[in-house]
């Protein structure tokens, strides 16, 4: 790192009572409240020339607004270089077009995440049409899916959208100040989630895909992924595959187990699929009733959703290997357990199938 980055990442003041730190050198963490689900959200700037470039944006709420003032008045006085999006979910994406309209800084994201973000204003009647069957056949009430879709999904997923966006590539390679960043295009909780590696640091900006105290929703929604364990299984693989010693995660603090955690997260989901096979009955249950009966009774219609949309999630790889099979008619899809043989669904980081 040269002497001129060097003088201005020390001139930074970080003292003013706001939740920014430096986690690296020339690397901030910006901790933004969420006002829905969890409580916050981490974001990174990495020092680039005499600005800065972000990673993530935060979501669109009139506290974070008014940390993003305070900052870009104070130690991110430089103002941004670009505006790097994982994905579409509004505690990344949301304040993406109002710090653009502020700093003039493009924004660089997925078109496949931008599609999606479109699509969750739920904007026309046969829209709203749509998601309503889509919850129905899969098991919640009429009453329940008309909740989440005339109000949950518009404000708990839905944010401004970007007119343009500058396209980000799997492979490509972004000079970021000091530091060369690998794109990484991994799925399974969301459709095309960016994530940045930095192999010298042996750093991994990773937005929702590798988090240490949670784990991602993997789930199946009306739009976006219709089948994503698998390819958040073969994004774990990717990551695996990495010399990771820093993890930058979205939510909770930095961690330095990538690796471990990544096994971590398939065991996890292993015992998903296992719990979700043991309580399928053999008189056939929607995802809402499986849901239901491994989570417990949700009271939220918008819990109840999640909850459908991870079931579904777990019973279409089950299905694949042959441990359930579903019928379909035009109202329902039910989910049946197949004759057991004795085998459990197992998971590993070499390959997904028992069968």
């Amino acid at each position: 790192m040269n002497t001129s980055t060097l003088a201005a990442i020390s001139d930074l003041d970080l003292s003013a009572e706001l939740p920014l730190r430096e986690v690296l050198p020339g690397i901030l963490m910006f901790t933004l409240p969420v006002d829905y689900g969890i409580d916050h959200v981490n974001i990174y700037l990495i020092r680039d020339g005499q600005g800065w470039c972000l990673f993530d944006t935060g979501a669109d709420c009139e506290a974070a607004r008014a940390l993003w003032l305070r900052a870009l008045e104070g130690p991110l006085a430089a103002g941004l270089t670009r505006i790097i999006v994982s994905h579409h979910h509004p505690d990344h994406l949301g304040l993406a077009v109002w710090l653009h309209e502020r700093t003039g800084a493009p924004i660089l994201m997925r078109e496949e995440e931008r599609t999606v973000a479109r699509q969750m204003h739920v904007a026309s009647a046969q829209d709203r049409s749509y998601c309503i069957d889509f919850m129905c056949r899969h098991g919640l009430s009429v009453a329940e899916a008309r909740y989440v879709v005339g109000g949950v999904l518009q404000s708990n997923m839905a944010c401004a959208v970007p007119a343009r966006v500058e396209p980000i590539e799997a492979g490509q390679t972004l000079r970021i100040g000091e530091h060369v960043f690998e794109v990484l295009v991994l799925s399974g909780h969301s459709i095309a989630q960016i994530c940045l590696y930095e192999p010298k640091l042996k750093l991994l900006l990773t937005g929702d895909q590798l988090l240490e105290r949670i784990t991602p929703n993997i789930g199946v929604w009306p739009y976006g992924e219709t089948d994503p364990l698998p390819r958040y299984l073969d994004s774990l693989r990717t990551l695996a595959d990495l010399a990771i010693e820093h993890v930058l995660p979205a939510h909770h603090d930095v961690y330095h187990a990538g690796v471990k955690r990544a096994h971590g997260l398939v065991a996890h989901h292993q015992r998903a699929l296992r719990k979700f096979l043991a309580r399928l009955g053999a008189g056939g249950m929607s995802a809402t009733e499986l849901g239901c009966a491994v989570y417990g009774a949700q009271s939220d219609p918008l819990h109840a959703y999640l909850a459908m949309g991870e079931t579904l999630a777990h019973l279409l790889w089950l299905e694949r290997p042959g441990y359930v099979r579903r019928e379909e008619t035009p109202a329902s899809t039910r989910w049946y357990p197949v004759t057991a043989t004795g085998e459990e669904p197992t998971l590993t980081l070499s390959g997904d199938m028992s069968r």
